[in-house]
C-alpha cells in the first residue's frame, strides 16, 4: 500500500480515523491525540491546512526516534512517509527540518488527494 512520490519519498496509508474509534468529521486537535497515542510519541511539529495536516512525532527522551505522518482530512486516512533512506530508528527535530524543505512537506499536507490518487491499487492486491 506504498505510495511513491519521488524516488526519495514514498507514503503508506497506515491508519484511519476509525481505527482510532473517531468519527471522520473530528476536530484535529481529537485526531492528534490519537496519533501520538497509537505511535507512544509526542507530536513536536503540527502544520495544518483545510485539507490535510503534517505531524512530525517523537518518541519522550529518544531525540533520533522521529517520524511524519500526513492526514488527509477528506478521508481520514493517516500516511506515514519514509524517505527511502538508510537512516534507522527515525530523525531528529533538526532532519525533520531540513527534510521539510528539502521535500516540501507542506505541500504534501495542503494536497494530501496527491498519496491516494498516486497509489497503486494493484500493489495492494
Amino acid at each position: 500500500m506504498q505510495v511513491r512520490i519521488s524516488p526519495t519519498l514514498t507514503a503508506n496509508p497506515i491508519l484511519t480515523l476509525e481505527d482510532l474509534g473517531l468519527e471522520r468529521s473530528v476536530g484535529l486537535d481529537q485526531a492528534s491525540r490519537g496519533l501520538a497515542e497509537r505511535s507512544e510519541a509526542q507530536i513536536v511539529r503540527w502544520v495544518q491546512f483545510p485539507s490535510g495536516a503534517l505531524f512530525f512525532t517523537l518518541v519522550p527522551e529518544d531525540p533520533e526516534s522521529g517520524a511524519v505522518y500526513v492526514l488527509d482530512r477528506r478521508n481520514g486516512v493517516f500516511y506515514l512517509v519514509d524517505f527511502n533512506d538508510q537512516k534507522w530508528g527515525g530523525y531528529s527535530l533538526a532532519e525533520y527540518e531540513v527534510l521539510e524543505r528539502t521535500h516540501r512537506l507542506t505541500m504534501l499536507a495542503q494536497r494530501p488527494w496527491l498519496l491516494e490518487r498516486r497509489y497503486d491499487r494493484r500493489i495492494a492486491s
